[in-house]
């Protein structure tokens, strides 16, 4: 089945990170169906309108001006990039530009649930966690809303080849859905190969972890994901965010994939917030994407 994917488009140079991963991990990358989508910046002159009024004729102007110049750039370039260096034929790209009257991170998640895409794609430059508390970044506001679909974070490509998934596994739902997006995804990319990591707390780990890795062994092989794909990996600890990041260092793997919210949320409260361990590593991993699911 064709995969279709959102392409976040924007004027840095992140902007083509996202593009950059796809052509790295998909040996059938041209057959990918792709929505390249740029959001024009929000105009302070829709600030200053009463709220639900159609934009006045001065932030229209604006807003095709920038349509016509950055926003339409950075598509041509993307779709350029698509043609000349990955060499595809561009019938499975299309391109489309909004005016962000309610933010970026916003407009994407509306764009992803309408076109009920596979997976929304943005690239993200590094921070320090130190910027990170001032930088107001769209993958850091996109955790923060009520996701139902899965994003992927691609860092900085990196040097070194990287194959394979450090999937994450804890029990809850959310992780499980992940196993699902992931066997799906690359279930006809043989080079890959998946990793069920399991972080046990001492005490927990025989009874827990087999049951953890048997759901997502069933949910890959219903992908028809053969067993020499897979690995299981399980380690004991009281932090799972630093045993993850150790293993995704040490393994190079080209994404790490995890749950949104962990396996103790239990509240409707609790579900709308992302995990310490995801908020972590969306700040903390630096060449390996990051895919996480709702």
């Amino acid at each position: 089945m064709q995969k279709e994917l959102l392409l976040a488009i924007g004027d840095d140079r992140a902007a083509s990170y996202n593009l950059r991963f796809l052509k790295d991990v998909f040996d059938s990358f041209c057959d990918l169906k792709l929505t390249l989508f740029y959001a024009a910046p929000r105009s302070a002159l829709w600030d200053k309108q009463d709220a639900g009024l159609p934009p006045g004729d001065d932030a229209v102007s604006e807003f095709l001006a920038h349509k016509k110049g950055k926003g339409r750039k950075a598509l041509e370039d993307a779709k350029r990039w698509i043609t000349d260096i990955a060499g595809c034929d561009g019938r499975n790209v299309r391109t489309k530009i909004v005016h962000s009257r309610l933010g970026t991170a916003r407009e994407l998640i509306c764009e992803a649930r309408e076109g009920l895409y596979d997976a929304l794609i943005l690239g993200r430059k590094g921070f320090s966690w130190f910027e990170e508390i001032f930088e107001n970044s769209v993958c850091h506001e996109l955790l923060w809303q009520d996701l139902d679909f899965p994003i992927w974070v691609c860092k900085r490509p990196s040097q070194v080849s990287r194959r394979n998934v450090l999937l994450c596994l804890d029990g809850s739902d959310p992780s499980l859905r992940m196993a699902d997006h992931a066997g799906y995804m690359l279930a006809e990319e043989p080079r890959h190969s998946f990793v069920l990591f399991h972080v046990a707390q001492k005490g927990y780990a025989e009874a827990r972890s087999e049951h953890i890795f048997g759901q997502a062994l069933t949910l890959l092989a219903d992908h028809g994901v053969s067993e020499d794909r897979i690995e299981i990996k399980m380690v004991t600890g009281g932090n799972a965010y630093k045993a993850i990041l150790k293993e995704a260092r040490a393994g190079h793997y080209a994404a790490v994939a995890v749950g949104r919210r962990g396996e103790g949320a239990q509240t409707r409260k609790e579900t709308l917030f992302p995990s310490t361990v995801c908020v972590n590593l969306l700040r903390q991993l630096q060449e390996t994407a990051l895919w996480i699911s709702k």
